[in-house]
Protein backbone atom coordinates (compact mmCIF):
# COMPACT_ATOMS: atom_id res chain seq x y z
CA UNK A 1 0.00 0.00 0.00
CA UNK A 2 0.99 3.23 -0.99
CA UNK A 3 0.83 5.06 2.82
CA UNK A 4 0.60 8.65 0.94
CA UNK A 5 -2.79 7.92 -1.12
CA UNK A 6 -3.64 4.55 0.66
CA UNK A 7 -3.57 2.69 -2.65
CA UNK A 8 -3.00 -1.13 -2.90
CA UNK A 9 -0.02 -1.57 -5.22
CA UNK A 10 0.13 -5.76 -4.91
CA UNK A 11 -2.30 -7.77 -3.06
CA UNK A 12 -3.11 -11.61 -2.51
CA UNK A 13 -5.72 -12.57 -0.63
CA UNK A 14 -6.62 -9.47 0.42
CA UNK A 15 -9.84 -9.57 2.15
CA UNK A 16 -9.22 -12.89 3.03
CA UNK A 17 -10.22 -12.69 7.07
CA UNK A 18 -7.73 -14.27 9.42
CA UNK A 19 -6.52 -14.46 12.68
CA UNK A 20 -4.40 -11.55 12.84
CA UNK A 21 -2.37 -12.69 15.93
CA UNK A 22 -0.20 -9.56 18.00
CA UNK A 23 -0.69 -7.20 15.08
CA UNK A 24 -4.31 -6.72 17.14
CA UNK A 25 -2.17 -4.51 19.51
CA UNK A 26 -1.76 -1.79 16.71
CA UNK A 27 -5.93 -1.64 16.95
CA UNK A 28 -5.35 -1.71 21.14
CA UNK A 29 -2.57 1.13 21.02
CA UNK A 30 -4.90 3.39 18.82
CA UNK A 31 -7.65 3.18 20.94
CA UNK A 32 -5.27 4.13 23.91
CA UNK A 33 -3.64 6.94 22.34
CA UNK A 34 -6.78 8.65 21.38
CA UNK A 35 -8.44 7.67 24.71
CA UNK A 36 -7.82 11.06 26.28
CA UNK A 37 -5.41 9.54 29.14
CA UNK A 38 -2.53 10.92 29.62
CA UNK A 39 0.84 9.08 29.31
CA UNK A 40 1.79 9.40 32.74
CA UNK A 41 -1.48 7.93 34.09
CA UNK A 42 -0.53 4.47 36.14
CA UNK A 43 -3.13 1.43 36.14
CA UNK A 44 -3.18 -0.99 38.57
CA UNK A 45 -2.58 -4.79 37.28
CA UNK A 46 -5.32 -7.33 38.41
CA UNK A 47 -5.36 -11.02 38.57
CA UNK A 48 -6.95 -11.68 35.78
CA UNK A 49 -4.69 -9.71 33.53
CA UNK A 50 -1.07 -11.64 35.15
CA UNK A 51 -2.86 -14.74 34.30
CA UNK A 52 -2.68 -14.29 30.33
CA UNK A 53 -0.68 -16.75 28.08
CA UNK A 54 3.07 -14.98 26.87
CA UNK A 55 4.46 -13.11 25.72
CA UNK A 56 4.66 -11.62 28.66
CA UNK A 57 6.41 -8.73 30.81
CA UNK A 58 4.91 -10.63 33.65
CA UNK A 59 3.71 -8.04 35.57
CA UNK A 60 2.27 -8.95 38.89
CA UNK A 61 -1.21 -8.30 40.79
CA UNK A 62 -1.25 -4.93 42.66
CA UNK A 63 1.40 -3.26 40.74
CA UNK A 64 1.30 -0.07 39.16
CA UNK A 65 2.69 0.69 35.70
CA UNK A 66 1.81 3.84 33.20
CA UNK A 67 -0.02 3.88 30.07
CA UNK A 68 3.21 4.78 27.82
CA UNK A 69 4.64 2.02 29.34
CA UNK A 70 2.36 -0.56 28.87
CA UNK A 71 2.31 1.00 25.33
CA UNK A 72 6.28 0.32 24.74
CA UNK A 73 5.49 -3.30 26.31
CA UNK A 74 2.52 -3.92 23.80
CA UNK A 75 3.96 -2.82 21.09
CA UNK A 76 7.71 -3.57 21.06
CA UNK A 77 7.49 -6.78 23.44
CA UNK A 78 4.24 -7.54 22.33
CA UNK A 79 2.94 -8.09 25.97
CA UNK A 80 -0.14 -9.81 25.97
CA UNK A 81 -0.08 -8.69 30.06
CA UNK A 82 0.46 -5.27 29.18
CA UNK A 83 -2.60 -5.13 26.46
CA UNK A 84 -5.12 -6.36 29.73
CA UNK A 85 -4.16 -4.67 31.59
CA UNK A 86 -4.57 -1.42 29.32
CA UNK A 87 -7.76 -2.58 28.35
CA UNK A 88 -9.21 -2.91 31.82
CA UNK A 89 -7.54 0.06 32.97
CA UNK A 90 -9.06 2.29 30.17
CA UNK A 91 -11.83 0.99 29.81
CA UNK A 92 -13.33 -1.11 32.60
CA UNK A 93 -13.55 -4.28 31.04
CA UNK A 94 -11.74 -6.30 28.37
CA UNK A 95 -15.23 -6.75 26.58
CA UNK A 96 -15.40 -2.97 26.49
CA UNK A 97 -12.28 -2.47 25.18
CA UNK A 98 -12.53 -5.08 22.58
CA UNK A 99 -15.91 -3.23 21.68
CA UNK A 100 -14.56 -0.28 21.23
CA UNK A 101 -11.33 -1.72 19.57
CA UNK A 102 -13.58 -2.95 16.56
CA UNK A 103 -15.64 0.41 16.29
CA UNK A 104 -12.39 2.24 15.97
CA UNK A 105 -11.74 -0.19 13.33
CA UNK A 106 -14.28 0.90 11.35
CA UNK A 107 -14.55 4.03 11.50
CA UNK A 108 -11.58 4.15 10.01
CA UNK A 109 -12.31 1.65 7.11
CA UNK A 110 -11.14 -1.41 8.44
CA UNK A 111 -14.82 -2.66 7.59
CA UNK A 112 -13.57 -6.88 7.66
CA UNK A 113 -11.92 -6.98 10.98
CA UNK A 114 -13.76 -8.07 14.46
CA UNK A 115 -11.38 -7.98 17.86
CA UNK A 116 -12.86 -9.70 21.07
CA UNK A 117 -9.35 -9.39 22.46
CA UNK A 118 -6.69 -6.75 23.02
CA UNK A 119 -4.13 -9.11 22.41
CA UNK A 120 -4.52 -11.23 19.20
CA UNK A 121 -4.53 -14.89 21.16
CA UNK A 122 -6.77 -16.77 18.79
CA UNK A 123 -9.88 -16.78 19.61
CA UNK A 124 -13.48 -17.20 17.52
CA UNK A 125 -14.32 -14.34 15.75
CA UNK A 126 -11.26 -12.51 16.16
CA UNK A 127 -10.44 -12.02 12.87
CA UNK A 128 -9.07 -9.33 10.28
CA UNK A 129 -7.48 -8.85 6.94
CA UNK A 130 -4.69 -7.85 5.04
CA UNK A 131 -6.28 -5.54 3.87
CA UNK A 132 -7.56 -3.82 6.43
CA UNK A 133 -4.29 -4.58 8.83
CA UNK A 134 -2.22 -1.95 6.25
CA UNK A 135 -5.39 0.76 6.33
CA UNK A 136 -4.55 0.48 10.54
CA UNK A 137 -1.01 0.83 10.46
CA UNK A 138 -1.32 3.83 7.76
CA UNK A 139 -3.98 5.76 10.25
CA UNK A 140 -2.00 4.70 13.51
CA UNK A 141 1.48 5.79 11.62
CA UNK A 142 -0.27 9.47 11.35
CA UNK A 143 0.17 9.65 15.67
CA UNK A 144 3.65 10.84 16.27
CA UNK A 145 4.01 8.65 19.60
CA UNK A 146 2.80 5.96 17.85
CA UNK A 147 5.28 6.09 14.86
CA UNK A 148 7.87 7.12 17.95
CA UNK A 149 7.54 3.83 20.05
CA UNK A 150 7.19 1.84 17.01
CA UNK A 151 10.60 3.08 15.83
CA UNK A 152 12.44 2.52 18.80
CA UNK A 153 14.53 -0.55 19.19
CA UNK A 154 15.24 -1.08 23.05
CA UNK A 155 13.60 0.82 25.93
CA UNK A 156 12.47 -0.22 29.32
CA UNK A 157 9.28 0.11 31.41
CA UNK A 158 9.43 -0.20 35.32
CA UNK A 159 6.11 -1.34 37.24
CA UNK A 160 6.03 0.04 40.83
CA UNK A 161 5.01 -1.95 44.14
CA UNK A 162 4.44 -1.11 47.22
CA UNK A 163 6.58 -2.95 49.50
CA UNK A 164 6.50 -1.78 53.76
CA UNK A 165 5.20 1.56 52.80
CA UNK A 166 7.97 1.78 50.17
CA UNK A 167 7.36 1.95 46.14
CA UNK A 168 9.59 -0.04 44.93
CA UNK A 169 10.41 -0.23 41.00
CA UNK A 170 11.06 -3.34 38.95
CA UNK A 171 12.61 -2.17 35.45
CA UNK A 172 12.09 -4.79 32.49
CA UNK A 173 14.18 -4.61 29.58
CA UNK A 174 11.85 -3.96 25.79
CA UNK A 175 13.18 -5.46 22.75
CA UNK A 176 10.92 -4.40 19.28
CA UNK A 177 10.46 -7.50 17.49
CA UNK A 178 10.53 -5.93 13.93
CA UNK A 179 13.78 -7.41 12.36
CA UNK A 180 13.53 -4.52 9.48
CA UNK A 181 14.32 -1.97 12.07
CA UNK A 182 18.15 -3.78 12.13
CA UNK A 183 18.74 -5.02 8.88
CA UNK A 184 16.43 -2.93 6.26
CA UNK A 185 17.10 0.04 4.54
CA UNK A 186 14.45 2.62 5.36
CA UNK A 187 12.24 1.13 8.12
CA UNK A 188 10.17 2.91 10.20
CA UNK A 189 8.24 0.54 12.24
CA UNK A 190 6.01 -2.24 12.23
CA UNK A 191 3.83 -5.01 14.55
CA UNK A 192 4.52 -8.55 14.37
CA UNK A 193 2.56 -11.58 15.39
CA UNK A 194 2.42 -15.40 15.75
CA UNK A 195 0.16 -18.03 17.04
CA UNK A 196 -0.23 -21.59 16.09
CA UNK A 197 -3.53 -20.58 14.17
CA UNK A 198 -2.33 -17.35 12.69
CA UNK A 199 1.16 -18.61 11.96
CA UNK A 200 3.69 -15.07 11.29
CA UNK A 201 2.44 -12.45 10.57
CA UNK A 202 3.42 -8.79 10.20
CA UNK A 203 2.32 -4.96 9.19
CA UNK A 204 4.73 -2.30 9.06
CA UNK A 205 6.59 0.58 7.12
CA UNK A 206 9.41 1.43 5.19
CA UNK A 207 10.17 4.89 3.54
CA UNK A 208 13.14 5.19 0.75
CA UNK A 209 13.27 7.96 -1.84
CA UNK A 210 10.27 10.10 -0.53
CA UNK A 211 8.01 7.02 -1.31
CA UNK A 212 6.58 4.71 1.97
CA UNK A 213 5.58 1.69 1.36
CA UNK A 214 3.17 -0.59 4.16
CA UNK A 215 3.03 -3.92 3.53
CA UNK A 216 0.90 -6.33 5.63
CA UNK A 217 1.12 -10.19 5.77
CA UNK A 218 -0.77 -12.95 7.14
CA UNK A 219 -0.44 -16.62 7.89
CA UNK A 220 3.73 -16.36 6.55
CA UNK A 221 6.17 -19.04 7.24
CA UNK A 222 8.99 -17.08 5.69
CA UNK A 223 8.08 -14.25 7.56
CA UNK A 224 10.70 -12.08 6.86
CA UNK A 225 11.48 -13.39 3.18
CA UNK A 226 8.61 -12.88 2.27
CA UNK A 227 8.21 -8.99 3.53
CA UNK A 228 11.21 -7.67 1.79
CA UNK A 229 10.35 -9.27 -1.67
CA UNK A 230 7.04 -7.63 -1.37
CA UNK A 231 8.44 -4.16 -0.33
CA UNK A 232 11.97 -4.34 -2.90
CA UNK A 233 8.99 -5.74 -5.16
CA UNK A 234 6.88 -2.36 -4.39
CA UNK A 235 10.32 0.19 -4.20
CA UNK A 236 11.52 -1.56 -7.94
CA UNK A 237 8.32 -1.22 -9.69
CA UNK A 238 6.84 1.84 -7.80
CA UNK A 239 5.86 4.18 -10.91
CA UNK A 240 4.55 1.34 -12.78
CA UNK A 241 2.45 0.16 -10.10
CA UNK A 242 1.31 3.64 -9.42
CA UNK A 243 -0.31 3.91 -12.70
CA UNK A 244 -1.87 0.77 -13.06
CA UNK A 245 -5.59 -0.10 -11.47
CA UNK A 246 -6.01 -0.57 -8.04
CA UNK A 247 -4.12 -4.26 -6.96
CA UNK A 248 -3.60 -4.67 -10.58
CA UNK A 249 0.07 -6.41 -11.01
CA UNK A 250 1.69 -7.02 -15.15
CA UNK A 251 1.87 -11.07 -15.58
CA UNK A 252 4.87 -10.47 -16.09
CA UNK A 253 5.79 -8.50 -13.04
CA UNK A 254 4.61 -10.88 -10.49
CA UNK A 255 6.43 -11.15 -7.25
CA UNK A 256 8.46 -14.22 -6.48
CA UNK A 257 6.81 -15.01 -3.59
CA UNK A 258 5.48 -18.34 -1.76
CA UNK A 259 2.19 -18.19 -2.05
CA UNK A 260 0.73 -20.91 -0.03
CA UNK A 261 3.25 -19.28 2.53
CA UNK A 262 0.91 -15.87 2.92
CA UNK A 263 -2.60 -17.25 3.07
CA UNK A 264 -4.19 -19.42 6.04
CA UNK A 265 -6.12 -21.60 3.19
CA UNK A 266 -3.07 -22.76 1.34
CA UNK A 267 -3.85 -24.16 -2.63
CA UNK A 268 -1.53 -26.66 -2.78
CA UNK A 269 -0.04 -28.81 -6.47
CA UNK A 270 -2.11 -32.20 -6.34
CA UNK A 271 0.35 -33.93 -3.97
CA UNK A 272 -0.48 -37.86 -4.13
CA UNK A 273 0.16 -37.92 -7.95
CA UNK A 274 -1.96 -40.21 -8.21
CA UNK A 275 -3.94 -37.95 -11.50
CA UNK A 276 -3.73 -34.28 -12.91
CA UNK A 277 -7.46 -34.06 -13.39
CA UNK A 278 -9.25 -32.42 -10.55
CA UNK A 279 -12.88 -32.35 -9.52
CA UNK A 280 -13.45 -29.64 -7.27
CA UNK A 281 -11.58 -28.74 -3.91
CA UNK A 282 -10.76 -30.85 -0.51
CA UNK A 283 -9.66 -29.35 2.61
CA UNK A 284 -6.84 -31.11 4.94
CA UNK A 285 -7.51 -30.28 8.48
CA UNK A 286 -4.78 -32.66 9.68
CA UNK A 287 -1.87 -36.04 9.10
CA UNK A 288 -1.53 -38.48 11.83
CA UNK A 289 0.46 -41.67 11.64
CA UNK A 290 -1.82 -43.23 14.28
CA UNK A 291 -5.77 -43.83 12.59
CA UNK A 292 -7.53 -44.10 16.08
CA UNK A 293 -6.13 -39.99 16.37
CA UNK A 294 -7.13 -39.16 12.52
CA UNK A 295 -10.76 -41.11 13.25
CA UNK A 296 -11.14 -38.99 16.44
CA UNK A 297 -11.25 -36.10 14.12
CA UNK A 298 -13.34 -37.15 11.59
CA UNK A 299 -15.84 -37.94 14.47
CA UNK A 300 -15.58 -34.34 15.82
CA UNK A 301 -15.67 -32.93 12.11
CA UNK A 302 -18.92 -34.99 11.62
CA UNK A 303 -20.10 -33.95 14.58
CA UNK A 304 -20.24 -30.24 13.62
CA UNK A 305 -21.95 -30.98 10.06
CA UNK A 306 -18.92 -30.88 7.49
CA UNK A 307 -18.38 -34.02 5.34
CA UNK A 308 -15.07 -35.43 7.03
CA UNK A 309 -13.13 -38.53 5.99
CA UNK A 310 -10.03 -40.10 6.41
CA UNK A 311 -7.53 -41.14 3.16
CA UNK A 312 -4.86 -43.43 3.47
CA UNK A 313 -1.51 -42.64 2.14
CA UNK A 314 1.36 -44.71 1.52
CA UNK A 315 4.96 -43.01 2.27
CA UNK A 316 8.17 -44.16 0.49
CA UNK A 317 9.91 -46.78 3.57
CA UNK A 318 6.89 -48.39 4.52
CA UNK A 319 5.14 -45.90 6.02
CA UNK A 320 1.77 -45.09 6.09
CA UNK A 321 -0.19 -41.56 6.91
CA UNK A 322 -3.73 -41.07 7.44
CA UNK A 323 -5.16 -37.76 6.18
CA UNK A 324 -8.40 -36.08 7.67
CA UNK A 325 -9.83 -34.06 4.81
CA UNK A 326 -13.39 -32.05 4.43
CA UNK A 327 -15.25 -32.23 1.03
CA UNK A 328 -15.12 -32.23 -1.72
CA UNK A 329 -16.42 -28.55 -2.68
CA UNK A 330 -17.00 -28.11 -6.83
CA UNK A 331 -15.77 -23.92 -6.15
CA UNK A 332 -12.77 -22.35 -5.04
CA UNK A 333 -14.61 -19.60 -3.07
CA UNK A 334 -16.72 -22.15 -1.30
CA UNK A 335 -13.33 -24.69 -0.06
CA UNK A 336 -12.31 -20.80 0.89
CA UNK A 337 -15.49 -19.95 3.11
CA UNK A 338 -15.45 -23.61 4.59
CA UNK A 339 -12.06 -23.17 5.44
CA UNK A 340 -12.61 -19.66 6.78
CA UNK A 341 -15.55 -20.96 8.99
CA UNK A 342 -13.66 -24.38 10.37
CA UNK A 343 -10.70 -21.58 11.61
CA UNK A 344 -13.11 -19.48 13.41
CA UNK A 345 -14.81 -22.94 15.18
CA UNK A 346 -11.53 -24.44 15.61
CA UNK A 347 -8.66 -22.14 15.23
CA UNK A 348 -7.29 -25.25 13.17
CA UNK A 349 -5.49 -23.89 9.91
CA UNK A 350 -6.38 -26.03 6.73
CA UNK A 351 -5.12 -26.92 2.90
CA UNK A 352 -6.91 -26.35 0.11
CA UNK A 353 -6.58 -29.10 -2.17
CA UNK A 354 -7.46 -29.94 -6.12
CA UNK A 355 -9.71 -32.86 -5.53
CA UNK A 356 -8.89 -35.73 -7.77
CA UNK A 357 -11.59 -36.30 -10.40
CA UNK A 358 -14.15 -39.06 -9.16
CA UNK A 359 -12.92 -38.50 -5.66
CA UNK A 360 -15.02 -41.45 -3.19
CA UNK A 361 -14.66 -40.69 0.57
CA UNK A 362 -15.50 -44.57 1.20
CA UNK A 363 -12.50 -43.99 4.03
CA UNK A 364 -14.75 -42.16 6.08
CA UNK A 365 -15.49 -44.24 9.76
CA UNK A 366 -19.19 -45.37 10.19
Amino acid sequence: MDAATGKILYKKDSELRLPPASTTKVVTAILALESGRKLTESITVSKAATRVPASKLYLRPGQTITVEHLLYGILLSSANDASMVLAEGLAGSVERYTELMTKKAHDIGALNSNFTNPHGLTAPDHYSTARDLAILFRYAMKNPIFREIVQTKISSVSSNSIVRKRTVARRISVRNHNRLLWNFDGAIGGKTGYTYAAQKCFVGAVARNGVTLIVSILGARDQWGDTRKLLEYGFDNYQTLETQPAGKTSTNEQVNIRTDRISASIIAPQEDNKSQSSDGYLLQVGSFRERDRADSLVKQFSADGFEAFVETISLTGGQTTYRVRVGPYAELLEAQEIAQEILHKSGLRVLILPAPAALEPADNPS
